[in-house]
């Protein structure tokens, strides 16, 4: 290997993070102007509903995820349009049969939530997964590469189409199915963007036996890790919703798109970056990869610890500062759940290394316990609250059962870490430290003390 390869790679790593970090940064100012916008136009119960249907979408999106992207990435033949065409057939299938299964998911959906207009809003809805499987593989192209220029400005351009358009049709029609459509056009813009707009060879349908075989072989634990997953970032809305009403986690989502502003931001360096980065040093002088991930780590969480605390101490300030009295319960949500935050960047900025070292077996199993742990947490907390007989016990224990979760799941995620000598408790233990102080003192203050 030369002396000229880790600079360059260095450089592009540097520019891919400032401009992925450009690109959420845009990404959370136009969410939040979305939602400033449309709290005034719909009803939390509204965003309850939408919260459901994305769930379940995100749900079939990862129980059929076969790790196309990321074995593009990951593997040698990432740029060979072969390889490419292949993964874009199989891409495109799942599309329009996670479409199908949609439909049959709607009226089974709607029985077991009590609310019908889920029988009439997921089939709707299904249409974006069948637009979101023909996007061209060019974006994972441009992952692999880190160059990332042309994804920024298509993504933050894509975001702002989707934002005028839902905020008209919200305006016209002030119900859910402003917001049904507007996700389909956002679904449309951003898959015409990939295919007009991104530099590449254009896609067509392709099958080759071979690049099938590594596909699969790479993407099946991929795929037992997405259904885990899937457990993981959405088990919270799940069970809310079966617990509590619609309306409850219509309020709740506003406080978790402000908690989980710092965690989006971590998971997209990592993937985007980090991901990359690591396949590659991987590929060519593993002996820098500890290095390499220590000082990525430290940058990273220095950066998503700070606008955690943030939300941590001014967090229902701007609750109640910037939404209607309708969403008033997701001021004191939101600091509980950017305290568990905290723990969720520590295990988050590990995420990329299982996988840049061809561990996606390691990984599914961790995302399955990732996932357990939140939903086992999330519901011991829930019937914990409502014994306690205070105010909102119910609530108050699902809430922070939610938060803590990741601080119970990190020391499974530690124990495979250390098999492969990437365990840094070095930062670990003292992050760990403070975020016990903070619960400590928010308890006491919480108790008058």
């Amino acid at each position: 290997m030369t002396s000229e390869q880790p600079v360059s790679l260095r450089k592009r790593a540097i520019r891919g993070s400032m401009l992925t970090l450009a690109t959420h940064g845009g990404s959370v100012m136009l969410r939040l102007v979305s939602s400033l916008i449309l709290t005034r136009l719909l009803f939390p119960r509204d965003f309850g509903l939408m919260a459901l249907v994305q769930s379940f979408m995100f749900g079939l999106e990862m129980f059929s995820d076969v790790g196309i992207v990321p074995s593009i990435i990951h593997h040698k033949r990432g740029d060979e349009p072969t390889f490419l065409n292949t993964a874009w057939t199989i891409q495109a299938v799942r599309g329009f049969c996670l479409w199908i299964c949609a439909g049959l998911l709607a009226v089974p959906a709607s029985w077991f939530y009590q609310e019908p207009l889920l029988a009439q809003m997921l089939p709707i809805v299904g249409i974006n997964a069948f637009i979101a499987g023909l996007n061209s593989t060019k974006m994972a192209t441009m992952n692999r590469q880190i160059k990332l220029g042309k994804l920024t400005i298509m993504e933050l351009g894509c975001q702002t189409l989707t934002l005028i358009s839902t905020v008209m049709l919200a305006w016209l029609m002030r119900s859910v199915w402003a917001l049904v459509i507007g996700g389909i056009l956002s679904a449309l813009f951003k898959m015409l963007a990939t295919h007009f707009y991104l530099d590449g060879e254009r896609n067509f349908l392709c099958w080759n036996k071979e690049a099938y075989q590594e596909l699969r072989g790479f993407g099946q634990w991929i795929f037992l890790s997405s259904i885990m997953g899937y457990l993981a970032v959405q088990g919270d809305r799940l069970v809310l919703g079966r617990i509590f009403d619609v309306q409850f986690l219509g309020v709740y989502m506003v406080a978790l798109t402000f908690s989980t502003m710092p965690i989006d931001v971590t998971r997209q360096v990592v993937n985007r970056v980090f991901f990359p980065s690591y396949a590659e040093i991987v590929r060519t002088n593993p002996e820098r990869l500890y290095a390499t991930l220590k000082k990525s780590r430290f940058v990273l969480l220095s950066l998503s610890w700070a606008a955690s605390l943030f939300l941590f101490f001014f967090g229902s300030f701007l609750i109640r500062l910037l939404y209607p009295s309708s969403f008033e319960g997701a001021a004191w949500m939101l600091p509980l759940l950017a305290l568990g935050t905290l723990g969720t960047a520590v295990t988050a900025s590990y995420d990329s290394v299982f996988l840049a070292t061809g561990n996606s077996k390691v990984k599914a199993g961790l995302v399955g316990m990732e996932a357990l742990t939140k939903i086992v947490a999330m519901i011991a907390g829930f019937y914990l609250g409502q014994k306690s007989g205070v105010h909102l016990g119910g609530e108050l224990g699902g809430i922070i059962g939610a938060a803590s979760a990741s601080w119970f799941y990190y020391p499974f995620e530690a124990i495979c870490l250390k098999r492969i000598s990437m365990l840094q408790l070095e930062i670990d233990l003292p992050l760990a430290g403070v975020a016990t102080l903070l619960v400590l003192g928010t308890y006491l203050t919480w108790q008058g003390i």
